[in-house]
């Protein structure tokens, strides 16, 4: 059988396969039933686990029990279902810092000793001095890595965010505020990587984009951090109701807010923050999270650098199967590839990256063709973009002008009935093998 085991950050784990951090809907924010559920996930087979973010703050304030409103978002065919967004309030879902040292605790004494607690916490805005000392308690509660949340989307949707940003006055609970500020991120994690002599990472924020997030990724790997996790949820809002005078279609609420979207359209953005910093920072550890769904996404984050993968995203459509299909599926399909360890392909498809001016496009060796058969003549093919498709009249059909055509497979991404295919035929193609006529 496959070697799933991995190391991480110096820890040897059972498998690549863990939980993300994430709130769970528990309105007493009792310790012990957190405990208990994340013992669940480790039952499925999780190989580590994260707490939720912990705040600075002692105790959870009384009446600011959790709230949230989630909604999916779903399209017409052939698009379906898109995604969650999900409407909370950061302050609300904060473990608080009595809270998550009990948790530790807990799970420290109920978890086999080989499934690291990873504590995932949330600072006093850029206080550098005060990160470094939540981190401190967090170790001596027994955690065994830290993660840096400067990535939670929810406090950039309070009232005060925006000017508080410009400003550079980052509330208590700052998260993506603070990730996406170099100057102000930089000292806070040099800070809490001195202070404590546990591995330390830092979860980035999706709202920090390509090229921006390499410059702030080598500045936490010179600062010491072990590894880097991301991404959190993008900021999004509810769509309007278009038939209810632009209100929103939150259950129970109109209003709309700044809210998160989760879910497979996540996936991406986590494929480019793997896939550029592997390229551009090589050296520091990477873990993916973010709209990681089904199996196969897992042995698609690795291949681009991850080490380990954590499940949020799958846990809201799946719950624990999740857990278990995953580590399933890697059995199999490492023994139907050869690879006899997670090793063989962690980071194989860095290698196949290349710039985009180097790419030999092979416009002459590929063209369309149709299945007469199974189309059904509904046109989209046709009347989108392509110059080289036709809806012919008598008889109704698709005619390709394969001059026009270097098989760039559009017609077969949209083709409700798969009646395309793109065949390899050496072809000549307008503008690359002969000019157009005058």
């Amino acid at each position: 059988m496959a070697d799933l085991s991995v190391t991480f950050v110096g820890k040897k784990l059972r498998s690549p396969v863990g939980v993300a951090s994430h709130a769970l809907t528990n309105p007493g924010h009792d310790p012990q039933v957190l405990a208990n559920h994340l013992k669940r996930y480790v039952d499925a087979g999780a190989a580590f686990v994260y707490t939720g973010f912990i705040n600075p703050e002692p105790k959870h304030p009384k009446g600011l029990a959790p709230a949230y409103k989630f909604m999916s978002i779903r399209s017409r065919e052939p698009f379906a279902m898109e995604g969650l967004i999900v409407a909370t309030d950061a302050q609300r879902i904060m473990i608080r810092l009595e809270e998550g040292l009990a948790l530790i605790d807990l799970l420290k004494k109920t978890l086999p000793a080989d499934v690291p607690v990873i504590a995932n916490i949330i600072g006093p805005g850029a206080d550098s001095k005060g990160w470094a000392q939540h981190a401190k308690k967090m170790e001596n509660a027994g955690a065994d890595i830290i993660e840096m949340n400067v990535s939670c989307p929810l406090p950039a949707a309070t009232a005060e965010a925006v000017g508080a940003y410009t400003k550079g006055e980052l509330s208590e609970a700052a998260g993506c505020l603070l990730g996406d500020s170099p100057a102000l991120l930089t000292p806070v994690v040099e800070a809490v990587v001195k202070a404590v002599k546990i591995p330390v990472g830092v979860k980035l924020t999706p709202e920090t984009g390509f090229p921006r997030l390499v410059g702030i990724a080598e500045s936490i790997k010179r600062c010491g951090a072990r590894f880097i996790s991301g991404i959190n949820s993008p900021l999004t809002c509810c769509p309007p109701d278009i038939y209810n005078q632009g209100k929103a279609k939150w259950i129970g609420i109109e209003n709309n807010v700044i809210c998160a979207a989760l879910g497979p359209w996540d996936r991406f953005l986590c494929y480019r923050n793997l896939a550029t910093i592997s390229m551009f920072v090589p050296g520091i550890e990477l873990t993916a999270i973010g709209g990681l769904v089904e199996p196969e996404y897992v042995v698609e984050t690795m291949m681009l650098g991850a080490r380990i993968c954590e499940f949020s995203s799958g846990l809201f459509w799946r719950g624990t199967k999740i857990i278990e299909d995953t580590i399933d599926f890697l059995h199999k399909y490492m023994a139907r590839m050869g690879y006899k360890s997670v090793e063989d392909f962690i980071g194989l498809g860095i290698k196949h990256f290349r710039p985009i001016e180097e790419i030999d496009w092979r416009m002459e060796d590929f063209v369309s063709t149709v299945d007469d058969l199974k189309c059904i003549r509904c046109g989209a093919c046709a009347t989108s973009i392509c110059e080289a498709r036709t809806l012919k009249e008598n008889p109704l059909r698709i005619e390709v002008n394969e001059d026009m055509c270097y098989g760039c497979g559009l017609c077969q991404s949209i083709c409700p009935a798969s009646a395309v295919s793109i065949i390899e035929k050496k072809h000549k193609v307008v503008g690359v093998s002969f000019l157009p006529s005058r």
